[in-house]
Parts: C-alpha cells; structure tokens; sequence
C-alpha cells in the first residue's frame, strides 16, 4: 500500500493501530505537537529522529515504505494492538500494547478525573469570558444608538429655520 506522502503514511499507521495522535506519540516518546502537525493540515515534515522512533517503537514498519512509499508497510502481517490492564492496580490501563512491546507509562482513573476536572475549569473560565464578550457587545450596541441618537439632534438642530 503506497501513500501519496510521508504525512499521509504516518496518518495510515495512526488509523491501523487506532490510535489518537496522543496516544501514538507517546509510544514513540514524542510530543504530540509534532505528530499533529505531520498528520493535520500543516503537513510539517517529520525529522529523522522522528521516523528512526516509529521504526523502533514498531518494528513490523517497513522503513522503506514509511519513508518513500515503496514496498507494504509492514515487513510482517498487520500487528494486533490492543489495550491491555498489566499494572495490577485498580482502575488503571496501558493505552497500548504490540509485539510484547507496552508503553511506560500507566493511566489511571484518578489521572483522567484530574484532566476532566481541568477541562471543566477551562470550560467554565470560557463561559465567564462569553459572558463578558456578549456584555460588551450589547453596551457597543448601547453606545452606537445614542450616537446615532445624537447625530440625529446635531443634523436636526442645523436645518431649523433661525
């Protein structure tokens, strides 16, 4: 399977392994910044050290058709990645798991909490300040009519016969 671009190749193997560019760029010890900017519409192209991580991270990725698109894209059959709970801890879970190959790091339910937790902070900070926004714009509009008002007295105190 030959991709149109490098970026696009990276996005073929985000959407094999079904995985959130987040996730992805974890497995491979990359920021997710980059990933996003190689898999969305930027299209930046990724550096070596980038690609030399995929390849270690997935060993079934056929180089050659990740960098130039020849060959299949992968040396094996398609690998299986599937979640996995190895932790031993309660309400905690690997994102990812392939070829024996598991990331670091572990997610648990209290880390998520905390996230969702900040997300609702930041959802609400939000509201306030389009709350604020829409209070201006009304006071704009405020604003604009007594002008006009005005202008309307100014124009009509000039046309009165003297």
């Amino acid at each position: 399977m030959s991709q149109e671009s490098i970026n696009q190749r990276i996005k073929f193997l985000l959407e094999n392994y079904k995985l959130s560019v987040r996730a992805f760029s974890e497995l491979i010890g990359q920021k997710p910044a980059n990933t996003q900017n190689y898999v969305g519409a930027r299209g930046s192209m990724p550096g070596a050290d980038y690609l030399q991580s995929i390849t270690e991270h997935f060993e079934e990725v056929n180089p050659a058709w990740l960098l130039n698109g020849k060959g299949k894209p992968f040396l094996t059959d398609a690998p299986a990645l599937t979640q996995t709970n190895i932790s031993g801890k309660k309400n905690a879970f690997n994102v990812a798991s392939s070829n024996d190959k598991t990331i670091q790091k572990n997610y648990e339910l209290s880390d998520c909490e905390k996230e969702l937790d900040l997300l609702k902070a930041q959802l609400d900070k939000a509201q306030r300040e389009i709350e604020l926004l829409t209070g201006q714009l009304k006071m704009q509009e405020t604003i604009i009519q007594g002008k006009d008002q005005m202008l309307d007295l100014l124009r009509g105190g000039f046309a009165r016969p003297n």
